[in-house]
């Protein structure tokens, strides 16, 4: 499973897109939090257009690796090819979610080291409260764009195809998905019938994690709620699905 594991995020890093796609969005965010505010900046400027930039993360890398992750792996029949060699299905799943999280710090962190460093290279230094939330910040787009991905990934497993997988990705980390439920949750009937569940969605409920922390109060439950409904539920019925999957070789 490890082989099979690295092999794969070799060649993820490998394909174009990726090494583009990444120091590209890198770039973008260096030129906004060099540029942002003018000479008039003070540092709150730079953590709000650190925050911004950060919010686009899952869309743009999340999107691109995850298409890089699953698309080419379901075209070419590479996971078939894996099972033959004698990886079990469950450990495909397991590789394939680690693959993810690798891949996902291997872009986050270089982004989140520009987000601390570049401004001060304009003489403005975050406060301590400022560099925790730009931190917690960091943290709930790595965790928000990991439970995506394994969304988006059951999908993918279960229908033995990249493009539901691909679109579901899509419409979640453009905040399209969660939009659209907060605007049913609130109208209608549903308002009255099943309640207001617009905080257990899984982006409010990580960004809920967040300002906890930073208000000083409990968060434990909140947290564990999220991972386990949201990350952890999603990929065990990866796991009992898949293996059940009929597939042709």
């Amino acid at each position: 499973m490890h082989n099979y594991m690295l092999a794969d995020i070799a060649r993820v890093l490998k394909k174009r897109s990726v090494r583009f796609g990444i120091p590209g969005f890198e770039l973008c965010l260096a030129l906004l939090l060099l540029f942002y505010g003018g000479n008039g900046a003070v540092s709150a400027d730079m953590r709000r257009a650190a925050e911004f930039a950060l919010d686009f993360f899952p869309l743009v890398i999340g999107t691109l690796l995850f298409v890089s992750v699953y698309a080419d792996d379901f075209k070419c029949r590479a996971m078939q090819v894996a099972i033959g060699a004698g990886v079990s299905r469950e450990g495909i799943v397991l590789a394939k979610f680690g693959e993810c999280a690798l891949l996902l710090l291997f872009a986050l962190v270089p982004t989140a080291a520009l987000c601390f460093l570049l401004p001060g290279t304009r003489h403005l230094f975050y406060t301590d409260a400022e560099a925790v939330s730009v931190a917690l910040t960091v943290a709930q787009v790595f965790l928000r764009t990991l439970g995506f991905m394994q969304l988006a990934a059951t999908l993918c497993f279960l229908a033995q195809n990249s493009l539901q997988g691909a679109i579901a990705f899509a419409l979640l980390s453009s905040n399209a998905m969660f939009i659209l439920i907060t605007m049913t949750l609130l109208t209608g009937p549903l308002k009255d019938n099943v309640g207001r569940l617009r905080p257990f969605l899984y982006t409010a409920l990580l960004r809920s994690v967040q300002s906890n922390i930073q208000n000083g109060k409990p968060f434990a439950g909140i947290f564990v709620l999220a991972i386990g409904m949201y990350m952890l539920l999603p990929l065990i019925l990866a796991l009992l699905g898949f293996r059940k999957k009929e597939l042709s070789f």
